[in-house]
Order: structure tokens, then sequence, then C-alpha cells
């Protein structure tokens, strides 16, 4: 067996001193299997990092709306995509090993990569549930800041519902005409504030029957 890597491969050689203690592999076992020890060990590799993923994605849960959870949420999104553009091609690949009438495997081998064509499905179905974990959360932040929005808007409303009359009020004792009949009025100042608060008042108790403050 040739294997062809840039770096140096800690799965190579985890296996190469496994096949170097143990001779019998050599002696009672065909290349096949060694390929198979070879390729179980690269894909075991790959459990751990997507278990890692899922772990940041558990903690990612309990940020609920802090500021910084969007962008970790597209972050491990990317990881996960590119996990699964690694793992998935690999597994098309086995898949068509098995089923190929130019690849002769022997029974007694077959069930050796049926098991990592499996670990490679697991693999696949852990990404895809991160993903769509990772979905949830973001979901779940843009409903949240829709909901803070909605209540400053209606916050924003009562206040605007509220002094816009008081506002009118006021604008219309604040023109500049000589002749207006309760600038002269000894109690006219009184007056047009108890008005205003009296407004005020009932517009605030209307809007707290409606339901606006809950």
């Amino acid at each position: 067996m040739v294997s062809f890597h840039l770096d140096d491969s800690r799965e190579v050689n985890n296996v190469f001193e496994k096949v170097k203690e143990d001779s019998k592999i050599v002696l009672d076992k065909n290349p096949l299997y060694i390929f198979y020890l070879l390729l179980d060990k690269i894909v075991d590799e790959y459990f751990p990092a997507a278990y890692k993923l899922e772990d940041f994605i558990g903690e990612l849960v309990t940020k609920n709306g802090s500021q910084d959870l969007i962008e970790d949420v597209f972050e491990v999104r990317n990881q996960l995509l590119k996990l699964r553009r690694t793992i998935t091609p690999m597994s098309e690949l086995l898949y068509r090993i098995l089923n190929s009438e130019r690849v002769n495997i022997p029974k007694e081998d077959h069930l050796y990569f049926m098991d990592i064509y499996d670990h490679l499905l697991r693999l696949i179905e852990i990404i895809d549930s991160n993903r769509e974990m990772t979905n949830d959360i973001r979901d779940s932040y843009i409903s949240i800041n829709s909901y803070r929005m909605n209540n400053i808007m209606k916050t924003l409303t009562v206040l605007s519902s509220i002094f816009i009359p008081l506002t009118f009020i006021a604008s219309i004792y604040g023109m500049n005409f000589k002749y207006i009949p309760e600038l002269s009025w000894r109690w006219g100042y009184y007056a047009v504030l108890g008005s205003m608060f009296v407004i005020g008042s009932l517009l605030l108790a209307i809007l707290w029957k409606k339901g606006w403050f809950k």
C-alpha cells in the first residue's frame, strides 16, 4: 500500500505502528484489511471534531440574546459546512466502492467497510442535526430581537399618543397672536395645565385598559 500526503499524517503513522507491532496483520490479512484500518482511523478522527462543534453549539444556547451570538452561530455553521464537504464525498466514494463490480471485496472484508460507511452516515447525521440546531438558535435570536424591538416601538407609540394632544394644546397657546382670549384670563395658565393633565391621564387609562402595557 502507498499513501500520499503533503504533511505528516497522524492516522497513517498510527496504523503503520500498529501493523509493525503486530506482524500477523501482514501475514494473515490482505492489503485490503490494512486499507480498512487506515480508512477507519481517518474516519474516526472526525468524530471528536463533530462532537466539539456540538458542545460549542450547546454553549451558544446559554448566551441567549448576546451581541456576539449571531457571529458565533455563523462561524460554527461555516465549520460544519466545511466538515460536511469533506465527509460527504468520502461516503459517496465508499458507497461506489462497496457497490462496484470492478472492486472485488471479499465477503469477510465487506462488513468492515460497511462499518466505516455507517460511521460516515452517522457523521453526516450529526452535522445535519447541528446545522438544524444553529438554525433554531438563529431563528430564536431573530425572534427575541424582534420582540424587543416591538416592545420599544410600543413604548414609543404610547408616549407619542399621550404627548401628541398635549403638544397640540401647547402649540396653540404658543402662537404669537396678540388677541387670544385666554391670555388675559387670570386662571388660564392653570386651566390649560389642568386640561393637559386630564387629557394625558385619560389617554393613559384608555391605553392601559386596552392592554398596551402588558
